[in-house]
């Protein structure tokens, strides 16, 4: 399917650096505002080419992208139990927090966002700093401005000697409590630790994971990004992934 943008929405991802080149030549002059799209893949049943730039002011360095997505692949791995010998003790599930709740609109699916974030932030504003920019740049490109409701909580790995505490159960109360139509986990080993896989990362993105029933999607933090900006790319890619499983329309109950 294709995300079509008004002149307002335009601007926001000229802004973000998020480009999408249009062919050069076309059988009959364009109208006089021609629909830019950027290509979502709606997954298993049709792949589209699209050629895009994810990039933020504070880096200045995009890498611009040329792909044909294929359909995701279903992983099985389900998350770690504590009853599993895998520790969940050095981890931390801070408070979730609405966003965008002055633009949700009511028919939109919703979204529970996972981002790793140092122990020191887990408190603090999503959106400060440089990080904090690139993480916004990327929840409006992914259009979750524009979602049902969004809640976004962030995963800190304390230092060993901390409390403990279960990640698991305030993870399950949280998935309950949501009832997310699509989880977003942003951090490699947020990742690692919530689908309690030993697979290398990149193994990991591309896939459909569950969490409790709840498609699940993995990408990069952008802490990571901002440290790894030739990366970029393939966040986009997790990004158009997740956008394509999230239902359109969807009425949910409040």
């Amino acid at each position: 399917m294709s995300i079509h943008l008004d002149k307002r929405q335009r601007a926001m991802l000229r802004e973000m650096g998020v480009r999408v080149w249009l062919p050069a030549t076309r059988p009959t002059a364009p109208p006089a505002e021609p629909a830019l799209a950027i290509d979502v893949v709606a997954a298993g049943n049709r792949s589209t080419r699209s050629e895009s730039t994810f990039n933020n002011k504070t880096s200045g360095i995009g890498t611009p992208l040329q792909r044909v997505v294929p359909p995701p692949r279903i992983a099985t791995a389900m998350p770690a139990d504590p009853s599993s010998g895998k520790s969940s003790a050095t981890w931390c599930l801070g408070a979730a927090r609405p966003l965008y709740a002055d633009t949700a609109q009511a028919t939109g699916a919703r979204w529970l966002v996972l981002a790793e974030t140092p122990a020191a932030a887990l408190n603090a504003d999503p959106f400060h700093g440089d990080a904090g920019k690139l993480l916004g740049n990327m929840l409006r490109a992914a259009r979750l401005h524009q979602a049902g409701a969004v809640l976004f909580a962030p995963l800190a790995r304390m230092a060993a000697a901390g409390p403990a505490t279960d990640l698991f159960a305030a993870l399950s109360g949280l998935l309950a409590n949501a009832r997310p139509d699509l989880v977003l986990v942003m951090g490699r080993l947020a990742a690692l630790a919530l689908l309690g896989s030993a697979e290398p990362f990149g193994k990991l993105r591309g896939q459909v994971h569950r969490l409790q029933g709840a498609n699940t999607i993995v990408t990069y933090d952008a802490s990571f990004l901002l440290r790894n900006p030739g990366d970029k790319a393939r966040a986009w890619e997790d990004l158009c992934l997740a956008m394509s499983l999230a239902p359109d329309g969807l009425a949910r109950p409040g």
